[in-house]
């Protein structure tokens, strides 16, 4: 997205508070015809004294300190309203992105780091900050201000004015260098906000896999060496600064120099002119000052814009055009012609795939590993589009459900099922305020998980820690089933999901798992021979494709692929 793309949907964003906007720009207005009254005030009692004539001093006096306090008191207005205005503006645009994030497929995340999205959601926003509360208005005054003070100058003597613009050219070259640099070094310093963002959410996540293979050191190697980048980046802007403000006040120097200078020149010159034009000069470079340095805070809040806006709208949200409420799966899930492949491969993860799934009916999905068996189950609650062929789910097209009655009625237990740090009740309610205590408790007794629960501190209002840290694996899938049997679901996925329990308590949910699938559609990914047994139908995959489809029993008899896969995993249970 380009810088001028940018800029219009910024002020389009600004047009959206127009009160808050509009009261800014004219108070910015109002403060750059104020901050000329002090140096016409003191050229005028200059030239006062220099008749003779001191009977209006204290009413100048006077005049003077009133219109530095109603300078004073208009720009603390307008600073309030600018950060009221941004702070608006920041809070609309994090909820929006934030909106857009969940909504996002599940193939975004795959291939995009957690940092990353952490730092464009909140670090790229409060860059952000600095356009809306300190940008386009505080420039737009900077402005202003420069103008009305020039042609000032010139209503007052040409000559001392020309004296004064000599070393704009200079100037005007400083900035362009200046603003050239420092953006180069601002991107620097983005790029290396998010890199560091990334890496240390990679490692607070794996701390666990550091620490196991001694990679602490190295791992710390790594992390100065980011933070090195991030420095050199910041020393580079600061180095860019350091330059750029002495020479300002040299060119100031030699502008007032000037002044002086040419006053010498000019017969009959008064002393309230002079000083008029010294005041001028201080006063000139202070807003150019300020706009070399505004200018560029707002170029790095344009590459933070630009970051935002990019993934607001390239990255467009899963198609969920789907009109029709699901509500019961009467016949079943059909898949046919099915070819699958992810956004960042060539080649097909699921080829030609032609399988029927009957309604409230047990399906077992077996294979090696990386044989497409995860895949073929996540395009049912359409967490991936596939790409050419059908789903069906009672003769009707997967995608003409809409997306939130399709997800409500499906439950997906996976190895290592999400908690969140927040209290059990929470976490298997997902939010949900309208189901009881009393009906999560009916449901742990029926799932055999309740006297777990009451041994715990604070038992169904125990704080359960960032990603399950203070559960065992087992538990955490436990509670997982919990939340998938209490919310109901008119199709279960079962992606490994006992996998990681040990066998007395799978034992424990076997008898529960026949009890809550009766009269339920359930597909199950396993490799215990418990859960494939008690299926009506078994599916072999391997590379992409069904290899074969029956019974245990039948199976077994074609003496193939799941004799294969039963002989070398099932055999010695």
């Amino acid at each position: 997205m380009k810088n001028k793309n940018i800029l219009f949907k910024l002020l389009s964003e600004l047009y959206s508070y127009p009160k808050l906007f509009y009261s800014s720009i004219l108070l910015t207005l109002i403060i750059s015809a104020v901050s000329i009254v002090r140096p016409l005030l003191v050229n005028d009692i200059l030239n006062k004294i220099n008749a003779a004539n001191t009977k209006n001093i204290t009413l100048f006096g006077i005049l003077l300190i009133v219109s530095m306090i109603l300078e004073s008191a208009l720009q603390y207005t307008n600073s309030v309203i600018s950060v009221i205005l941004g702070q608006k503006l920041i809070l609309k645009t994090r909820k929006n992105l934030f909106h857009l994030i969940l909504h996002l497929p599940t193939s975004y995340f795959d291939k995009t780091p957690v940092g990353t999205i952490v730092t464009r959601t909140v670090s790229d926003i409060e860059a952000m900050n600095e356009i809306f509360a300190d940008g386009f208005t505080t420039i737009l005054g900077s402005i202003i201000t420069i103008i009305v003070f020039i042609i000032t100058m010139f209503l007052i003597n040409v000559k001392l004015t020309f004296a004064v613009l000599i070393v704009l050219p200079f100037l005007l070259l400083a900035v362009w260098i200046f603003k050239k640099n420092v953006q180069k070094s601002f991107t620097q310093v983005r790029n290396a906000v998010t890199h560091l963002n990334r890496f240390i959410q990679e490692r607070l996540v794996g701390m666990s896999i550091v620490q196991q293979f001694n990679a602490e050191e190295k791992e710390f190697s790594k992390f100065k060496e980011l933070n090195q980048q991030h420095r050199h980046a910041h020393i580079q802007s600061i180095w860019y600064y350091s330059i750029f403000f002495p020479i300002l006040e040299l060119l100031s120097s030699i502008a007032i120099a000037l002044v002086i200078y040419y006053s010498s020149l000019i017969p009959n010159i008064s002393l309230g002119q002079i000083t008029f034009f010294i005041m001028m000069t201080q006063m000139l470079f202070r807003p150019l000052r300020m706009l070399a340095d505004q200018l560029n805070t707002f170029q790095m809040g344009l590459i933070a814009a630009q970051r935002v806006y990019e993934l607001m709208e390239k990255q467009i949200p899963q198609n969920n055009q789907g009109k029709v409420v699901f509500q019961k799966l009467n016949q079943g899930i059909e898949f046919k012609h099915l070819n699958f492949r992810y956004q960042d491969k060539n080649i097909n993860v699921l080829s030609n795939i032609n399988l029927f799934i009957p309604a409230q009916r047990i399906t077992a999905v077996v294979g090696q590993t990386g044989s497409g068996k995860t895949s073929l189950v996540s395009l049912i609650p359409r967490l991936y589009d596939f790409d050419e062929g059908a789903l069906l789910l009672d003769g009707m097209s997967v995608q003409q459900y809409s997306l939130e009655s399709l997800r409500s009625k499906m439950a997906i237990i996976l190895q290592d099922p999400h908690l969140f740090n927040d209290t059990i009740l929470n976490n298997v309610r997902m939010f949900s305020p309208d189901i009881s205590i009393e009906q999560i408790q009916q449901a742990a007794i029926e799932i055999g998980i309740h006297n777990f629960i009451m041994q715990l501190d604070n038992q169904y209002n125990y704080i359960i820690q960032e990603r399950g840290a203070n559960l065992s694996a087992g538990q955490k899938q436990l509670i997982a089933f919990l939340r998938a049997y209490l919310h109901h679901p008119e199709i279960f996925i079962l992606d490994e999901a006992t996998s990681m329990i040990d066998s007395h308590t799978e034992q424990l949910i076997q008898n529960t798992l026949k009890k809550v699938l009766q009269n339920r559609t359930a597909i199950i990914i396993a490799h215990r021979l418990s859960t494939i047994q008690m299926a009506d139908q078994i599916v072999v995959m391997s590379q992409g494709k069904i290899v074969e489809k029956g019974t245990h029993d039948e199976l077994i008899q074609l003496n193939q692929y799941y004799k294969e896969i039963y002989e070398a995993q099932f055999e010695l249970i």
